[in-house]
């Protein structure tokens, strides 16, 4: 995978993506939700309906508490503008869904099931009767960070192999919680703190683990938080971070919304919010559903989630990691865009590699 990226001291901020395909890569999620807007689009052909809907939530699976509804009903909206559909508040049809995790086969001819993610999406009519059904799978590591789940994987096993440690991962979540940080296995480098501004002060709240293994902080209306990045591997990091469901570039004026950030080895970063420019952001603030940029950017009310997802990355011109493959080696608590902060970001070329671990921590029980 090639990048061009930003870096505030000691971080890099992906500006545009250039990815390869090979056997069971990861896909975009917009790859699925294309199919999906134009399966919908059949059936509003078929049936003679307007093409006009309203999109509404998209809710996980309770047992997952995530936040990723937020992305898919915002990503469906898109692709459905895409293909002739108008998204509007004032349309009489409505669409809605649900996801969850499932094992599938990724490819037809494989003798292995992966984990993916099933989307389904109903079509209501003017008067709230279902008219139709539409589900998609969505295998790759997106379906791990919209599931808002912790995992780490090598990523030079077989891809058989690979995808049995992330299902054993996803059933039984081998979390830890280091000190303040909470990491997806006691030795992984990669771990997340959050901390609560006091001041010109950040005081660490620390986490715990309920019952399914999954990380918690307590975090409180008005309270200013920063996400502290840790790296402590050898290679450079590059990590996709959302808060509820929400990428944190979305309102990026500079950079594209699929931006990544870079921690370099064996350093740490703190991310204190929403990115703007190259010099300014939004700080990250606790408030209601109502004014959070979750309910800004979608219809989903699951919130309070952050997400980290980390991969490899290197300069394309010197060595990839000898690990790497292919070389040698809810309407309760929801973030909202605060007080106008200064972070400086400075521009840099890396190439990306597999997802090697996704941290996510809960902070609206």
């Amino acid at each position: 995978m090639r990048a061009i990226n930003y870096s505030p001291a000691g971080i890099a901020l992906l500006v545009s993506l250039f990815i390869t395909t090979r056997v069971h890569a990861d896909p975009l999620l917009d790859q699925g939700l294309e199919k999906m807007a134009i399966e919908i689009k059949s059936f509003l052909d078929d049936e003679r309906l307007p093409k006009q809907m309203i999109v509404g939530d998209f809710s996980g699976a309770p047992r997952l508490k995530a936040s990723g509804g937020v992305e898919i009903s915002r990503a469906i909206a898109q692709q459905l503008e895409k293909v002739g559909i108008v998204v509007s508040d004032d349309a009489d049809l409505q669409l809605m869904g649900s996801f969850k995790l499932k094992e599938a086969k990724a490819q037809p001819h494989d003798d292995f099931e992966s984990l993916a993610l099933e989307i389904e999406a109903t079509i209501l009519d003017g008067e709230d009767e279902e008219l139709a059904e539409v589900p998609i799978s969505v295998f790759g590591s997106v379906a791990l960070q919209i599931a808002g789940q912790t995992v780490e994987v090598p990523p030079k096993l077989p891809e058989r192999q690979r995808q049995e440690k992330l299902v054993s991962q996803t059933k039984n979540p081998p979390t830890n919680i280091d000190q303040s940080r909470t990491r997806p296995s006691q030795d992984s480098p990669f771990g997340v703190e959050v901390l609560v501004r006091n001041g010109n002060r950040l005081d660490s709240r620390s986490p715990r683990l309920d019952s399914r293994g999954r990380s918690n902080v307590d975090l409180h209306l008005g309270e200013e938080y920063v996400v502290r990045l840790y790296n402590d591997a050898s290679f450079e990091a590059a990590v996709t971070l959302t808060i509820d469901g929400v990428d944190m570039f979305i309102d990026a004026e500079d950079a594209p919304k699929d931006s990544r950030l870079i921690v370099y080895p064996g350093r740490h970063v703190d991310i204190p919010g929403w990115y703007i420019t190259q010099t300014n952001s939004k700080a990250f603030e606790i408030g209601g559903y109502e004014e959070s940029v979750a309910k800004r950017q979608g219809s989903s009310k699951s919130v309070g989630t952050i997400s980290a997802t980390f991969r490899a990355c290197w300069d394309p011109n010197g060595p990839r990691p000898a690990d790497e493959p292919g070389g040698n080696a809810k309407g309760g608590k929801a973030t909202k865009q605060g007080r106008d902060i200064s972070k400086n970001y400075v521009q840099l070329i890396r190439d990306f590699g597999e997802v090697r671990a996704v941290v996510s921590v809960r902070y609206d029980r």
